[in-house]
């Protein structure tokens, strides 16, 4: 491996005007051990807005699964509550509950009402407001209910569930829950407006400004061709890989080296850069004819990030949507999907969720969209 690298940096000196971009060192913590800058935690609640000022809010945080997986939950299911708004003086408040553990819906009878829970001697829930099923272990609070619902959600940190016979079905934590509406109030700038969920005022809905336009990406697909190139883009392709992935084998086989053909006539190349099985990393980069290998930074528009190296863990091209995808490791972290314009990469969405709790994939909340063309 030493007399790889040796040469490897010996043909840099010819080779790296082909080649764009610093060290790629990926900037994201450990999955579980971070909260992204784009999700706020309050208490048991997170909550999230995108480029779009679309926000989520919803009852678990990186301290709520502490409490619980150090104690017993009880006797009763924890549902989770989830606040929906998109920005804009006519965008309504949507309330969700979801009853799946690990994303599977349970089996058995059903939550029907909604309740606030009160501390006192027994069991004490407020009014029932009605839950609308909208899909196995999914339902929607009844509109008309909303605004009570959370009005009288102030005075409590709790709420429960029950069965449509009045037993007793679950308990969920509301302890966040008036932060995170109010984080979201802020966000969509309805603070002091008759539109605000908590931080209402006397001025119009008018005053609450539109959505921000989502950005359109151009999306350059292809199809996946052998990956054999030219000496010199061999030649590229190696000081690449002997200069930003440490500890590889240079010399061994490559399970995750792949190329595709994209409809700009560009090559887009995927490169093993981790011998760890358990810990695979893609390294990606563009090759234009007559004009060598490139790294190009993938762009990180989430509230202004800095631009990250194209060293992705877990990662794949789809050639069909023309997009990479890259997963952190594990039940809680993020995904990211990137686009090639054919001059840049272009982010197309970003999810993230640091608390592990078995949230599926498609709840987790959205920092940032663009409507891939």
């Amino acid at each position: 491996m030493a007399n790889s690298r040796g040469r490897a940096l010996a043909a840099a000196t010819l080779i790296s005007a082909a080649l764009v971009g610093a060290s790629a060192r990926a900037e994201d913590s450990a999955p579980g051990d971070w909260t992204a800058p784009e999700v706020s935690e309050f208490s048991d609640w997170s909550v999230a807005c995108d480029n779009a000022r679309e926000c989520t809010a919803v009852s678990i945080s990186r301290e709520f699964v502490t409490r619980v997986s150090q104690g017993d939950p009880g006797d009763y299911a924890q549902p989770r509550l989830w606040v929906k708004r998109a920005a804009g003086p006519d965008a309504r408040v949507r309330v969700f509950l979801d009853t799946t553990v690990w994303g599977e819906a349970g089996r058995g009878e059903e939550p029907a009402t909604l309740h606030v829970y009160t501390a006192c001697d027994g069991d004490c829930t407020g009014p029932a407001y009605r839950l609308i099923p909208r899909e196995a272990g999914r339902f929607e609070l009844a509109p008309a209910d909303v605004a009570a619902f959370l009005a009288e959600s102030q005075q409590t940190p709790r709420a429960a569930t029950r069965f449509a016979g009045g037993d007793m079905h679950g308990i969920v934590t509301t302890a966040g829950m008036t932060a995170a509406l109010r984080f979201i109030d802020e966000v969509q700038e309805r603070r002091g407006t008759v539109t605000a969920i908590y931080a209402k005022g006397p001025a119009p809905a008018r005053s609450v400004p539109p959505p921000p336009p989502r950005e359109r990406v151009r999306v350059t697909r292809g199809e996946e061709v052998d990956a054999v190139g030219t000496p010199a883009t061999e030649a590229a392709l190696f000081v690449a890989r002997a200069r930003d992935c440490a500890d590889i084998d240079l010399d061994g086989p490559d399970p995750h080296r792949a190329r595709w053909r994209l409809a700009s006539g560009q090559y887009l190349w995927a490169l093993g850069c981790s011998d760890n099985p358990h810990a695979v990393r893609r390294m990606w980069l563009i090759e234009t004819p007559g004009q060598g290998v490139a790294a190009f930074t993938l762009s990180r528009p989430e509230q202004g990030r800095p631009a990250e190296q194209p060293v992705l863990p877990n990662s794949d091209f789809d050639p069909a949507s023309g997009q990479i995808t890259v997963y952190s490791d594990g039940k809680c972290g993020w995904r990211r999907r990137w686009a090639w314009t054919g001059q840049a990469f272009a982010m197309v969405d970003a999810l993230e969720m640091p608390s592990c709790y078995g949230i599926p994939l498609h709840q987790w909340l959205q920092t940032y969209r663009a409507v891939p063309d």
